[in-house]
């Protein structure tokens, strides 16, 4: 059980646990009653005769028209269903479930003016692991209010959630739960809708995968290094020192580790491609690293638009417009990780290439157990991550140089985040895929190798082996290139060798 005792408490680990394991949370009486207090000053204010976006008047290109009072609470209705207008696939549930813990933590800063009761109703949802069904789709909007109308629609009955894989409508999923359907008070439709609680949710997923996938390129950088021969004084601890960057340092380091010291000194210098893993890898590292900062920063970020805020210094209590629902910075993050991932991606086809090339490799052409008998043996690998790579590059371009007019003019600019987010998960998909491909030659290699390899890489060839047979003659390996894949999402392979290069078994 977390207890969530203030607002902006989340890190990363018992965001996880919350969005991927469902621990059960319970928000602490102290916080409740703190956002009772925030939610009658915003009352006794509005009592006053004060206009309120989204409150007192319309939205967007509609703000300047005043909402009779009589009319007010419908409105909220509205707006959480006036704008699902999205259609697609379902996003993951792990994306659903932390933009719904994100939206509660921000409302428990009283900045947002909604009641407890609103509160307890998300926490509840989070613990009955209600799975609103929001489509992935990539729209233009300010903010991420066509999403969140998706999300937050079911609270009041409306739209679809997900219950063992199945499209059930929300309201009949509230009545199997016993609960009544969420009856949004003035400003709560509005908050619901009006924030960045998906982009760190998608950021989050995002950067799991690419730590993931990011160790696969490293730990495959190694064995194919090993395989073929290659010097090991480009990366040597010692060079990393020299150059200063972090993420450089933790390649040279893991690949030490990876080699327990047991570098070949001899032979000529290795093609650019294999010495400069520590440099595009470590790279990659920093721009991971960044991504996860700013995504630690949102987690504890209060994004709602505008903001009730008590008076300050020469400022005074009242309603204040907020930007914080435009996601820069994560667009920006996703963006820059997107092209170093483009480049891990392309050191991983130059070093397939090299290794099917015997006048690099010192093994048989194409890595072929009889090229003597025409055999192509592992050559077109090849050139379905060269496919993959070309795609990449087109993934790459920049989604946050973008922006469009909306709502007559009044929502301007645009963040978009998720479609940084969509392009970068179709890219580590390549990824994934195109270590896949290097995996079925490096066990190739292995078997035409007489290379001595250092227990943490013999237990990756092990780990593979057991999954992947030598490829004797020409034959499908579409098969192998599946089961390939599957390892690398397993994690199997990272963890033989981290166990293997800690002298356990």
């Amino acid at each position: 059980m977390i207890v969530l005792e203030r607002y902006d408490q989340l890190d990363l680990d018992e965001y996880h646990r919350i969005v991927r394991e469902h621990e059960p949370l319970e928000l602490a009486a102290g916080l409740q009653r703190h956002v009772e207090d925030r939610r009658r000053a915003m009352e006794r204010f509005l009592a006053g005769g004060a206009p309120a976006y989204g409150v007192t008047t319309g939205l967007g290109y509609l703000a300047a028209r005043s909402i009779a009072a009589d009319d007010r609470l419908a409105l909220q209705r509205s707006i959480v269903v006036g704008r699902a207008v999205a259609v697609g696939a379902p996003l993951p549930e792990e994306v659903v479930r932390g933009a719904l813990l994100l939206r509660l933590t921000g409302f428990l800063s009283g900045h947002a003016g909604v009641t407890p009761e609103l509160c307890r109703f998300i926490a509840d949802r989070l613990n009955d692991g209600w799975y609103p069904l929001v489509p992935a789709s990539r729209p233009g909007t300010a903010g991420e209010t066509i999403a969140l109308c998706h999300l937050f629609q079911t609270f009041i009955g409306e739209g679809e959630v997900l219950v063992a894989g199945d499209r059930v409508p929300a309201a009949a999923a509230l009545a199997r739960l016993g609960v009544a359907p969420c009856e949004l008070q003035l400003k709560e439709g509005l908050a619901l809708i009006n924030g960045a609680p998906l982009a760190p949710a998608l950021a989050a997923e995002l950067a799991h995968r690419s730590e993931q996938l990011l160790e696969h390129a490293t730990l495959f950088g190694a064995l194919a290094a090993a395989l073929v021969g290659a010097p090991g004084r480009p990366y040597s601890p010692r060079i990393g020192r020299l150059k200063g960057d972090a993420g450089q340092q933790r390649v040279h380091a893991r690949l030490a580790e990876l080699s327990g010291g047991e570098w070949s000194d001899d032979g000529p210098q290795a093609p650019v491609s294999l010495r400069v893993l520590p440099q595009v890898h470590g790279a990659a590292h920093d721009q991971l690293d960044h991504v996860l900062a700013q995504l630690a920063r949102e987690l504890r970020a209060v994004t709602d638009s505008p903001l009730y805020l008590a008076a300050e210094g020469d400022e005074p209590e009242g309603f204040y417009p907020s930007g914080n629902f435009h996601s820069q910075a994560l667009s920006l993050a996703l963006d820059a990780l997107a092209i170093a991932l483009t480049q891990v991606a392309a050191l991983a086809e130059k070093r397939l290439h090299r290794l099917l090339d015997s006048r690099f490799s010192g093994l048989p052409e194409q890595l072929s157990a009889h090229p003597d008998r025409g055999h192509c043996g592992l050559v077109a690998l090849h050139k379905a991550v060269v496919g993959l790579s070309a795609e990449n590059r087109l993934l790459a371009a920049p989604a946050s140089v973008h922006a469009g007019d909306t709502s007559s003019g009044q929502e301007d600019f645009q963040a978009f985040t998720a479609l940084a987010a969509d392009k970068l998960g179709r890219l580590l998909d390549n990824l994934e895929l195109a270590l896949a491909y290097e995996l079925v030659a490096l066990r190739q290699a292995r078997e035409l190798s007489a290379a001595e390899l250092s227990p943490a890489l013999a237990a990756v060839v092990g780990t593979a082996a057991s999954a992947l047979e030598p490829v004797p003659c020409d034959r499908s390996l579409a098969p192998d290139v599946e089961r390939a894949r599957r390892l690398v999402r397993s994690g199997e392979l990272n963890a033989a060798a981290r166990r293997k290069a800690a002298g356990r078994s």
